[in-house]
């Protein structure tokens, strides 16, 4: 059995002390140690400094082709010898006869052309044929209708062709298709030529001319 006393501890204590001071520069002997091979003090670069560009060497040039020049050849074109005279101008020394020339208006064989005819000068009309006056179908009415071709029973057309005067008159009637009676055609002449008028025609001159005008009438007994 072991017992403490007061000079134990206090030698504890200071081998303890020891102990933990020798601990400590170890520690700091191989703090700085590790630190001076470790860590580097980082320079600052200087960015001021400009990059210079340098091109690149231009190509060499192409070499110059050799030319080697044309061999010189003599003109050998015949000049004319300034000494002899011109001969003079408009004479070529061949003279042509070309004869007597044809009369104008013939051909080359003799015959003569047509004469030339005179241009047709455009009309300053335009010529318009008679035109009637009225309605034509009122130029002959039930009224009209001839006894003896009643009492016969007798009907048709008469067509017909009428001669207008420059006055507008009718001159002249003519059947150009009969009815198939006498009395029917010879009627509608009567009536129509009686009644009737028109616009005189005129021609390419604007003047009145005499005109013609074609027409029917239908006969057919009245009920």
């Amino acid at each position: 059995m072991a017992y403490l006393t007061p000079e134990t501890s206090r030698r504890r204590i200071v081998a303890l002390g020891a102990v933990g001071a020798v601990h400590g520069v170890m520690a700091v002997v191989l703090l700085t140690g590790f630190a001076g091979g470790i860590i580097e003090k980082i320079k600052p670069k200087d960015w001021t400094k400009a990059w210079t560009y340098m091109p690149p060497p231009p190509p060499a040039p192409s070499p110059t082709p050799d030319v080697k020049p044309l061999p010189h050849t003599r003109d050998t074109t015949p000049r004319p010898d300034p000494t002899l005279p011109l001969p003079p101008i408009g004479d070529p020394g061949l003279h042509i006869d070309p004869g007597p020339l044809p009369p104008i208006g013939s051909e080359l064989g003799g015959g003569t052309l047509p004469p030339l005819q005179p241009p047709t000068p455009s009309p300053s009309f335009t010529p318009r044929a008679a035109k009637p006056l009225g309605m034509p179908g009122k130029w002959v009415s039930d009224a009209d209708y001839p006894t003896s071709a009643l009492r016969r029973g007798q009907q048709g057309a008469s067509a017909f062709e009428l001669t207008i005067g420059p006055d507008g008159r009718v001159r002249d009637c003519r059947i150009t298709r009969s009815s198939g009676s006498a009395d029917l055609d010879a009627a509608t002449c009567a009536k129509v030529g009686e009644r009737a008028s028109f616009t005189p025609a005129r021609d390419e001159h604007g003047d009145l001319v005499a005109g013609r005008y074609s027409g029917v009438i239908r006969w057919r007994i009245p009920e």
